[in-house]
């Protein structure tokens, strides 16, 4: 049975990640902020052990390693998906400790999570999915910040492919997904970002297109345990036949 790390699991992607994982018979090793939002989740879901923390404390990182370890015997795959969207602000606007925060969660975080995961990676030969965006590849006024963490987060996933021949490593673009996050740019974007771009995420909305978190949800879990060693270092949409496939 693979065992598989899924941060930021307690709500929205996260969730719908590790649930699909049991479904498809994974040991899943769930972590997040809030211990009564993992809770529930291993009450729903057979197979999920759970750790509440700050998954930029590197405590936390531990811990979740040696309950994975301690629990069912290996790390098969780490899914990053914790991350945070704040600060919305120009960047001559935000506050140093608002990017310092950022960039801990959104980007150190998963480096120093999946270090410390990579010598039962290795030998398991194992995956890593790093959540990514579109935002890795484009600017969007007052999403500085995140820009630049997904942008980082990018290269960090290909610094790893090169470097770890026997680990798959990719980035995952999920499309435009019915979460918090989404209520987080409705509510407070309008004041940072381009009228153009907020009206976006407003249309997306109220026309029904944003994305249920059980779709790329699903696709995500597939690729934690079955994207193959010829996508290691790829940047890919969760919708990509190649990705589809494997899901099906």
């Amino acid at each position: 049975m693979p065992t598989v790390i899924v941060t930021g699991a307690s709500r929205g992607l996260g969730r719908a990640i590790a649930t699909d994982l049991a479904r498809r018979g994974a040991a899943v090793v769930a972590t997040a902020r809030s211990a009564e939002a993992l809770a529930d989740l291993a009450h729903d879901v057979q197979g999920v052990a759970v750790h509440a923390g700050d998954i930029a404390d590197h405590q936390t990182q531990r811990a979740v390693v040696d309950l994975a370890l301690k629990e069912f015997g290996s790390i098969d795959a780490v899914v990053n998906n914790a991350a945070m969207l704040e600060p919305i602000a120009r960047m001559a606007d935000a506050e140093p400790e608002a990017w310092e925060r950022h960039l801990a969660v959104n980007v150190v975080a998963p480096i120093t999570l999946t270090a410390l995961a990579v010598p039962a990676l290795r030998e398991a030969k194992g995956r890593v999915i790093n959540i990514s965006s579109g935002a890795a590849t484009r600017t969007l006024a007052g999403w500085g910040a995140y820009c630049t963490a997904k942008a980082a987060l990018k290269m960090a996933t290909e610094s790893l492919s090169d470097e770890e021949p026997d680990i798959t490593a990719l980035s995952v673009r999920p499309g435009v997904v019915d979460t918090e996050m989404q209520a987080t740019i409705r509510s407070h974007g309008r004041s940072v970002m381009t009228e153009a771009g907020h009206d976006r995420f407003l249309s997306l909305h109220e026309e029904g297109k944003l994305l249920d978190p059980a779709v790329p949800g699903s696709a995500i879990a597939a690729l934690a345990l079955h994207a193959p060693t010829s996508m290691s270092g790829s940047f890919v949409s969760w919708d990509d036949a190649e990705v589809l496939a494997l899901s099906s």
